[in-house]
Order: structure tokens, then C-alpha cells, then sequence
């Protein structure tokens, strides 16, 4: 089954329209997206999920931390927002930390990052972590967890995670076992009073609320969360029909920033198969999602091997290797990719997928075999990803289990392989040669298994890293780097009279672009290449904007428009994404 759409047979009604638009009045202007360097943050938010039952998907759990910091620094972790139950000193690039959860309780169901039966559908106060650095240092926070045969690794994406706008996603459960499996949804909050909502999915679709399996059977979910409060959900296969896949592209919508966890504990995309395994991570809001995606496959067969598209705009195309393959119709619906669509059927192949508008994508993949199974929340590429991934601490260790480890890298074209390197516990990886990608003459991809210890790599321009591990029945997967999705353009407004008045003044970007062209009402201006541009006094006109471009990649800022200049100019934007494209 190719797509599955909501309501039964009946069409996906979305809350709203992708990105609203807002309007700001300012003096000085900051034009485009934020950067961020992906899961690299001084703030990480890891809301509770929900496993099947106790034990039974996760039992022992830890969060590692690692950093490229040299000098060490202070973490706390919170749980929930304000009890500290853990703090480590000096973590730096030589020395990262474990925490192990399994030692509060040696239940899974620990109620701060699994929760109880009796805890699920329902606002917390004490569930989820929130971890910090005391100086603004940034570090990565990896969740990994596993029970006796099943696993899964979730990597929190720091502030990048943080929005208002987002959509369920995750592996449809599409075992022959629908009793042994579930869903899972969680959210918590950044700011006190955040109304969240929760809309879209299937109306067939129930979810837990405390024993009760099918408690909460509404068509919209709403409710109000104050700073580190946590809202979980649980979708048990066997509690509808519609739980097999019709939550997936529900839309979350919050009036403040909020973070959001999903996946499946347990869950298994192949139909029909009696195996399962863990898959989850944290998502991003819909701002930070792109158009291109490059994937590598894992060790599974094909029907183990399948991308989830979740479509944010209608009518949204996917080309995949260069070829149309689908149209999603409607925002919040699906599309379930062929593993056939690889560019081969062994593990380290790749995957280009295109689309023509913002678009989740997240990747089924084995470890192994049909037991192995895990996911991963993939970053769309682009040319302003980090250069350096340091590191994944400790690639094989699963709460003192060691797995078999590897790792896939998505490269530059522009980048030779000798200089993207791999180092194993600092000692250099021979990385043999890299894969073309099929439809895209823009990027490369590696693999590499077998490799343990801590893992670092470099490179002389953008890459993205993820790892995937098995053991016995049970894999992982983690994607470490990515959700740079649009430049920082960080356009200021300057005048020799400080008065931030366009006429006489000057408009900046960042200076981190290989070429610049401006723009005046869509024309271009000849020879105004830099990074800056003063528009001349004498000249009328209603809309700014300036094209950069990075290696392949080329970006278009939002328009800054000027309305008059009487006796100040009036500066307005909208908070649409900057358009953007290889």
C-alpha cells in the first residue's frame, strides 16, 4: 500500500494553510530564517513517550552527551522544568557523559521519559527532561534505550525543535501483531499558558487516556500546558482500525514554542510480518522543513527499506531519482516509498527525493533483518550544513550492550572523498569511495560499518551524519546533523544619521556566501554583487530582496519592502520561509 489518506476513504481537512503570514514593523530588520547547527544546542527538551507496555519495547535507558567544546563545561538536567535531578561537570570533546535513567527506576515506565498507562492522555508536571548548559555551551543529547530484544535511539534537535506548527509522524504499523503495537505522541512546553491543538487525524482514530485504550475519541484534542508541562498520546493498533495509520500527518499547533517527540514503541512498517522493533525521534516545526532529501539505505529488504513522505502544502509532487513517482493531494496525507526506488538493494545505497513543496520525510530501516528496525527523522540538504559532526559518543554502547555499529555520511558533490574523514576514538578511517546519487548531481553518500568507540567527522564542506546499529533482534538509528534549512540573513539597516532610514542608509547580509545579487522591485540590479547595498535616495520603490548562493546552493531572502519615509521609513517582512533550492 502506496498512500493511506485520513477519514476513512473521505479527504484530510488541515486547520490552516502552510505558514501563516505575519507582519512585523521594525527599524532594524533581521530578513530570513535562523540558522541553527542542527541538533547542536546550549537547550534540549525531551518530552515523555509511551511504550506498549512496561518493559516491553524499552527497559534500561540512558542520555549521552557529547560536544566539540574543548574546554569543560557544566550540564544540568531537569526533569520536567524545575527539579535537577542530574548535573555534570567538564563535559568536553575528550570527555562526554552517560546518563543513566535505568538507576532512578528500574522500570521503563519511569514516568519522565516512558510513562505509565495511568499517565498517558493526560497534562504532567514532572515527565520529560529539560537539559541545559550553564555558560550557553552547546552539546548534542542522544536517548538510547532497549529492552531484552527490541532498541531505539532518539537525538534531540536543541532549540531547532522548538515551534508552533508541526505534523505526527512515524512508521505505519502494518504487523500482522496489531496487539504488540502503538503510536506514541509527546509534547511538552517552553512558556507557561501554550494552548496546544491537535487536529487532522482519522476521526476513527482513538487514543489511550489513563487504562482506557480508546479514552479519548474526539475529532480535536486541545489543551493547555505551562512551562516543562508534557502531554502524552497513544495510538494502540488494535484499539481501531484507523490506528494503523491514520494519526500519522495530524497537525500540532501551539500559540507558544513547543517540542515534539513521536515514532513507535513498538511498531513495523513491513505489512503482514510478525516482527517489530522501537523507532522514534524528535521532530522539527514545518518552518524547517525543505524540499530535498538524500537517504542511505540500511541493511533491510525492501519492504523494510521505506520513506515516509507527510505532505505540509496540496497537490505537493514527489520526484524521486529525477522521475514524478506521486502526488500527494492533500496536506497531513502520506506516501509510503517503494524500497525499490534505491538507487541499489544493499545496505549504503541511496535515495534522492525532490519535492515541490516543505515535506517530513522519515526513513524505516533495518539494522539487520524484520526484527532489526528503526527510524529516523532525515534533514533535508543543503549547502549551509555543518562541515564537522564531533562526535557520537560510544557508536556500539546501548546502556552497556554493545551493538554493531556504523554510520552513513550525505557529502557535497563539490567536497573530494579524501577529505571528508572519519575518525575512530581519533585514529583515521579508511572511508573507501563514495556513492553518486541518482537525480541529484549535487550530492555524494558514504557507509561505513563496524566502527565503536567515539566517532568524528570532518570534512572541507556541508555533510550529514547518521548512525545505525543492531544487536541480535534489536537496532537503532540516529541522525546527528542537518535542519540548517535556510541562510542567516541577517539584514540590518544602517545610516550615517543612526536614524535606520533606507534612503541614505545601508542594507547588510551575513557574510558567510560565495556570490550576492540585489534586487529592486524584481529587477536586477546591474553590478550590486556584494554583501551590502545602499539604495540611492532619489529612488522609489516597494520591494528589496537579494539572491546568495553557497557552493550548489542557491537562496533567496524575504522581501524587505519600504512604504514611506516620513520623516522615518516603515519596514515590514513576512515570516514565510525564504524560498530555496540546489
Amino acid at each position: 500500500m502506496e498512500k493511506r489518506t485520513k477519514r476513512g476513504n473521505s479527504i484530510l481537512n488541515s486547520v490552516n494553510g502552510y505558514f501563516k503570514k505575519e507582519f512585523f514593523t521594525l527599524l532594524f530588520l533581521f530578513i530570513g530564517l535562523i540558522s541553527v547547527k542542527a541538533q547542536l544546542s546550549d537547550l534540549h527538551y525531551l518530552p515523555p513517550l509511551k511504550q506498549i507496555s512496561n518493559n516491553e519495547a524499552i527497559k534500561a535507558q540512558s542520555i549521552y552527551l557529547s560536544t566539540p567544546e574543548t574546554t569543560g563545561f557544566t550540564v544540568r538536567i531537569y526533569q520536567g522544568f524545575n527539579t535537577e535531578i542530574k548535573r555534570f561537570n567538564n563535559l568536553s570533546s575528550t570527555s562526554h557523559k552517560e546518563f543513566v535513567l535505568s538507576n532512578i527506576n528500574q522500570n521503563g515506565d519511569n514516568n519522565i521519559t516512558l510513562v505509565s498507562n495511568a499517565n498517558t492522555g493526560k497534562v504532567l508536571n514532572g515527565s520529560g527532561l529539560r537539559i541545559v548548559s550553564d555558560n550557553g555551551e552547546k552539546f548534542y543529547v542522544n536517548y538510547r534505550g532497549r529492552s531484552s530484544a527490541q532498541a531505539a535511539s532518539l537525538t534531540s534537535k536543541g532549540r531547532s525543535a522548538f515551534g508552533k506548527k508541526f505534523r505526527w509522524g512515524g512508521m505505519p504499523l502494518y504487523s500482522a501483531r496489531i496487539s504488540a503495537m502503538s503510536a506514541t505522541l509527546g509534547i511538552m512546553a517552553t512558556e507557561d499558558n501554550t494552548q496546544i491543538t491537535i487536529s487532522g487525524y482519522d476521526p476513527n482514530c482513538v487514543f489511550r487516556k489513563g487504562n482506557n485504550i480508546a479514552g479519548i475519541t474526539d475529532d480535536t484534542i486541545v489543551e493547555t500546558l505551562n512551562k516543562g508541562q508534557s502531554f502524552v498520546l497513544e495510538a494502540k493498533a488494535d484499539a481501531a482500525n484507523a490506528n494503523r495509520d491514520g494519526w500519522i500527518g495530524a497537525q500540532i499547533e501551539s500559540d507558544k514554542d513547543i517540542v515534539v517527540s513521536n515514532g513507535g514503541l513498538l511498531c513495523q512498517v513491513l505489512n503482514g510480518s510478525a516482527a517489530r522493533d522501537a523507532g522514534i525521534d524528535q521532530a522539527v516545526p514545518e518552518e524547517r522543513l525543505g524540499k530535498d532529501y538524500v537517504l542511505v539505505r540500511g541493511y533491510g529488504s525492501d519492504g523494510m527499506e521505506r520513506p515516509i513522505i507527510i505532505a505540509t502544502v496540496d497537490n505537493t509532487e514527489v520526484y524521486i531519482g529525477g522521475i514524478l513517482r506521486h502526488t500527494i493531494q492533500n496536506k497531513g496525507d502520506f506516501y509510503l516509498v517503494p524500497g525499490s526506488y534505491y538507487s541499489g538493494n544493499s545496505a549504503g545505497d541511496n535515495m534522492y527525493i525532490k519535492t515541490t513543496e516543505p515535506v517530513y520525510v522519515y526513513q524505516a530501516l533495518s539494522g539487520s533483518g524484520e526484527a532489526q528496525g528503526g527510524l529516523n527523522f532525515i534533514a533535508p540538504v543543503n549547502c549551509l550544513m555543518p562541515d564537522t559532526l564531533d562526535n557520537i559518543p560510544n557508536i556500539r554502547d546501548v546502556v552497556d550492550v554493545n551493538y554493531t555499529g556504523g554510520i552513513t555520511i550525505v557529502s557535497s558533490s563539490v567536497i573530494a572523498d579524501s577529505d571528508v574523514k572519519v575518525y575512530q576514538n581519533g585514529s583515521l578511517v579508511n572511508m573507501g569511495s563514495s556513492k553518486s546519487v541518482v537525480g541529484s548531481s549535487d550530492w555524494r553518500t558514504f557507509f561505513k560499518a563496524g566502527l565503536s568507540g567515539d566517532i568524528k567527522v570532518e570534512s572541507t564542506g556541508p555533510i550529514s551524519v547518521g548512525f545505525i546499529a543492531q544487536s541480535g533482534s534489536a537496532g537503532i538509528a540516529g541522525y546527528f546533523s542537518g535542519f540548517d534549512t535556510a541562510p542567516n540573513l541577517d539584514t540590518d539597516i544602517t545610516s550615517s544619521t543612526g536614524s535606520g532610514c533606507v534612503p541614505g542608509g545601508t542594507v547588510s547580509l551575513s557574510t558567510e556566501f560565495n556570490s550576492y545579487q540585489w534586487y529592486m522591485d524584481d529587477v536586477l540590479l546591474e553590478g550590486e554583487n556584494s554583501n551590502t547595498y545602499t539604495p540611492p535616495s532619489y529612488k522609489t520603490y516597494t520591494k528589496l530582496h537579494a539572491v546568495v548562493t553557497k557552493g550548489s546552493c542557491e537562496f533567496t531572502t524575504n522581501p524587505l519592502q519600504a512604504y514611506s519615509c516620513e520623516p522615518d521609513i516603515v519596514l515590514t517582512k513576512t515570516a514565510d520561509a525564504a524560498s530555496y533550492g540546489i
